[in-house]
C-alpha cells in the first residue's frame, strides 16, 4: 500500500526538479499529476524540444531527474511525456 504522503513528496519534489530544467534555453510549462494506480506522471512541454526525437526527449528528462531527484520519489514517476510548447498548449488541460 503507498502512504499519501509519500506520494505527496514525491510530486512536489519531481514537479520542483522539472520546474528548474530548461530545454535548450525555452520556457518550460511542467504538469505532474496521480494517477488512479497511484503513480505520477509528469508533462513537460517545451519548444527546447523542437527538432529533438522522442526518444532523445525521454533520455534527457530522465537523466536530468536522476540526478535531480531522490531515488525513492523517482520510484512513483511512471511515465513523462515531453512536448514541444504548442503541442502541450493544445493537448494538456490542466485541473
Amino acid at each position: 500500500m503507498v502512504v499519501k504522503s509519500n506520494i505527496l513528496t514525491a510530486k512536489r519534489e519531481i514537479e520542483a526538479a522539472l520546474d528548474g530544467f530548461v530545454a535548450g534555453g525555452a520556457v518550460t510549462k511542467v504538469f505532474v499529476y496521480e494517477t488512479e494506480w497511484q503513480h505520477l506522471r509528469a508533462l513537460i512541454g517545451s519548444d527546447g524540444f523542437r527538432d529533438i526525437g522522442l526518444s532523445a526527449r525521454q533520455k534527457m528528462i530522465w537523466s536530468y531527474l536522476q540526478e535531480h531527484v531522490t531515488k525513492e520519489s523517482l520510484l512513483f514517476l511512471m511515465a513523462v511525456h515531453p512536448m514541444e510548447l504548442d503541442e502541450y498548449d493544445r493537448n494538456v488541460r490542466e485541473v
